[in-house]
């Protein structure tokens, strides 16, 4: 082979090598469309799709922990038109999972569709990023689809200003609890399709003893089904139940005054318990311990219960009986008595 073409075709691998890597990088990734999600202002997106497949490629970078993501897209095609959207989550630097999608055919229009997903903290508190594709695909020519995409960023954070882990060693601390001053603690879960915030945790400080029980009442939406733990300082579980008709209480006693770290979960059981705002109201109520004192019956008592002691029914009916027939015989008798006396009163006068 000649030179001049072992240089070319080297020449030729090597801009295919550069070439390559450029070409099958993600488009999440290498879009120019990118939007920063802490900035004060968010703008709305607006874009044209033409032609038989077309694709477009947003970049949302810096979600925080508890804020969640809402994107309503606006759609409208000149004709029936194939579309498709995605939404996905960086779940490590470029690398990306799906999070909901929707495919479907639209004929005219405007027509809505919408997006939403929750950042959860996994115990690092830090920002993600979201991927958002539009595109159509039609064997219609010419194909078109205007659209906008709106933007919102909803603070759904929980007590302390701050995202809950769904870890203890990150567990967000809420200090001691008072006897007879009860502490509220606030958060919100997201339900399967909107997010992985599934898990809360907090760190409570308690001191009980004898006369001395935990409750906690969990309140929530009467749709969902979330559920309330009491964990020692090892994680194990101590107490724990589940709201039915929105509430769930636990109450806990101890024998030991000494001051005793606790965790307080609350869990949705993965998203699939449904998603919402919560409620947790703790407080320490103190037990009164009453005596109850017998008191021995007076003698007068005795005596008058001896004097009119209660008696058998049966024993009374015959009582009664036997006087009827004392008294009808007593009558009998005198009667008898009082006809012999008149009957000798008139001998006497004959």
């Amino acid at each position: 082979m000649p030179p001049v073409a072992v240089i070319f075709m080297v020449f030729a691998i090597l801009t295919a090598l550069s070439v390559s890597p450029s070409q099958t990088q993600d488009p999440c990734v290498t879009t120019e469309n990118k939007i920063d999600l802490s900035a004060s202002q968010l703008p709305l997106l607006e874009g044209v799709l033409a032609g038989r497949l077309q694709e477009k490629f947003y970049r949302l970078e810096m979600l925080k922990p508890g804020e969640m993501l809402s994107l309503v897209v606006k759609v409208t095609t000149n004709t029936s038109t194939a579309l498709n959207m995605l939404m996905m989550w960086e779940i490590r630097t470029n690398q990306f999972t799906r999070i909901d999608s929707i495919q479907t055919i639209q004929a005219g229009g405007p027509q809505e569709y919408s997006f939403k997903w929750l950042h959860a903290n996994f115990g690092d508190n830090r920002p993600t990023a979201i991927c958002f594709k539009i595109g159509i695909f039609s064997e219609a020519r010419p194909a078109k689809a205007d659209y906008e995409i709106a933007v919102g960023i909803d603070r759904l954070v929980d007590t302390g200003n701050v995202e809950a882990p769904d870890k203890t060693d990150r567990a967000i601390q809420i200090g001691a609890i008072q006897a007879g001053q009860p502490t509220i603690v606030s958060g919100y879960l997201a339900s399967s399709t909107q997010g992985l915030d599934h898990v809360d945790i907090f760190l409570l400080t308690v001191s009980l003893g004898k006369g001395k029980k935990l409750t906690a009442t969990l309140t929530t939406g009467l749709e969902n089904s979330y559920e309330i733990a009491v964990l020692d300082q090892t994680g194990y579980g101590l107490r724990s139940n589940r709201t039915v008709q929105g509430t769930a209480t636990i109450t806990l006693t101890s024998e030991d005054p000494a001051p005793k770290p606790l965790y307080l979960r609350i869990s949705n059981q993965g998203g699939v318990g449904g998603g919402g705002a919560y409620t947790v109201t703790i407080d320490i109520i103190e037990t009164t311990i009453t005596t109850t004192t017998t008191q021995t019956p007076t003698q007068s008592i005795s005596t008058e219960t001896l004097q009119n002691p209660a008696l058998p029914p049966e024993t009374a009916i015959s009582i009664v009986y036997g006087s009827l027939v004392a008294v009808a015989a007593a009558a009998v008798t005198a009667t008898i008595i009082a006809r012999r006396r008149s009957r000798t009163v008139v001998e006497e006068e004959w």
